[in-house]
């Protein structure tokens, strides 16, 4: 029995240790057109950040297959998205365009994580949440195709902001694990905590 218990604790540790430690500033959960712009924004910034997307693709509803804007008044539309329908103009020999294909906004979205130079883990889910006086300090996350100990990953950052779609499956996961709240303005969900 006493072999059997050094052994857990010697697996137990080396688990521990087979962890990845990623320091960043900004740890933006989600890679869509928000979780891009605010990984790429931060970057221009100055700040180190992490993006990190649950499946293979970024760009979300925009990139997959909600290519037709409604937007009003067009001259409301400023900065980095204004930026983003030009570039897809561009794709189409235009000025500016609002209608668009799913892969021509994928494309425009890698755009802005190359210049950037964003770093972004595809494919990895939320496993924990770890927090100290209210104020998340670090999620471990896990490949969700690979589901192993071996492949978590521990993020520290200075800022998490949850980017994901706001619906049923992904209203703010990071915070609700972690027992913080989350903020609602108009019809758009958004979370953000800074320590």
């Amino acid at each position: 029995m006493k072999i059997l218990s050094v052994l857990l604790v010697f697996v137990s540790v080396l688990n521990g240790w087979s962890q990845k430690i990623i320091t960043v500033d900004i740890c933006v959960y989600g890679g869509t057109s928000a979780g891009v712009m605010a990984a790429y924004t931060a970057i221009k910034s100055g700040k180190t950040v992490l993006l990190i997307e649950q499946g293979k693709h970024l760009g979300g509803l925009s990139s997959g297959g909600l290519g037709y804007t409604d937007i009003g008044n067009k001259y409301a539309v400023t900065g980095l998205a204004r930026d983003f329908y030009r570039r897809i103009g561009e794709h189409y020999g235009k000025l500016e365009q609002w209608i668009f294909e799913p892969h021509v906004a994928e494309e425009t979205f890698q755009y802005y994580i190359a210049q950037g130079k964003v770093n972004v883990l595809y494919d990895y889910q939320i496993n924990s949440v770890k927090k100290e006086k209210g104020v998340i300090q670090e999620i471990v996350i896990e490949n969700a195709s690979e589901s192993s100990v071996s492949s978590n990953q521990v993020i520290r950052a200075k800022m998490f902001i949850d980017c994901r779609r706001p619906d049923g499956e992904s209203r703010c996961i990071v915070y609700s694990r972690s027992g913080a709240k989350r903020a609602v303005q108009r019809n758009v969900q958004w979370c953000a905590v800074e320590r």
